[in-house]
């Protein structure tokens, strides 16, 4: 998570999930591997005139590996993250999906900087948490964590890494899913 973070309207781990369960089943994806070159290259662009994926040279980027501007419909990732979703890594899959998550729950809310830390601001009011659950929601629905339940399964069919796997499964038993 970034240094600073925006305060959003809250939002439960119940409504994020429903979310990204939506926008899957609204694109009529069914198989394990979100296709996220795929959608943010092809299908959201046919369904939001406004929307703009662009691919920004590491030098323009610093240190961040993704940006998104919900106001203008615009996702930017780093050059190298890119490559690495195009090779199937599960770390920067998870970080398009993050922006991807900005993007589809952040449109439209006025994103005021909080003028508290990350730890001092509660999770479902974090644009940063908020845009991670619906990540891990996404690339690893409910359904899919139940079939195959463990992590090394989850990262393989999912394209994740085996933490993001880890994480979401620990929380779908710790709420009692799995």
């Amino acid at each position: 998570m970034s240094g600073y973070c925006f305060q959003v309207p809250p939002l439960s781990i119940d409504k994020i999930t429903a979310s990204a369960d939506l926008f899957r089943r609204s694109l009529g994806v069914t198989e394990d591997r979100f296709p996220l070159v795929e959608v943010v290259e092809h299908a959201i662009p046919t369904l939001w005139e406004d929307f703009s994926f662009q691919v920004r040279d590491a030098s323009e980027m610093g240190s961040a590996h993704g940006l998104t501007f919900p106001e203008s419909a615009e996702i930017w990732l780093r050059e190298d993250v890119y490559e690495g979703v195009l090779e199937g890594q599960g770390r920067d899959r998870f970080t398009l999906a993050h922006e991807l998550g900005h993007l589809l729950l952040h449109n439209g809310v006025s994103m005021a900087r909080s003028m508290k830390k990350p730890n001092e601001l509660k999770p479902y009011e974090n644009s940063e948490w908020q845009a991670n659950t619906f990540a891990g929601a996404l690339l690893i629905p409910v359904s899919v964590a139940q079939r195959l339940k463990t992590e090394w399964d989850v990262a393989e069919s999912c394209g994740v890494s085996f933490d993001a796997a880890r994480v979401r499964l620990d929380g779908l038993r710790r709420r009692g899913k799995l």
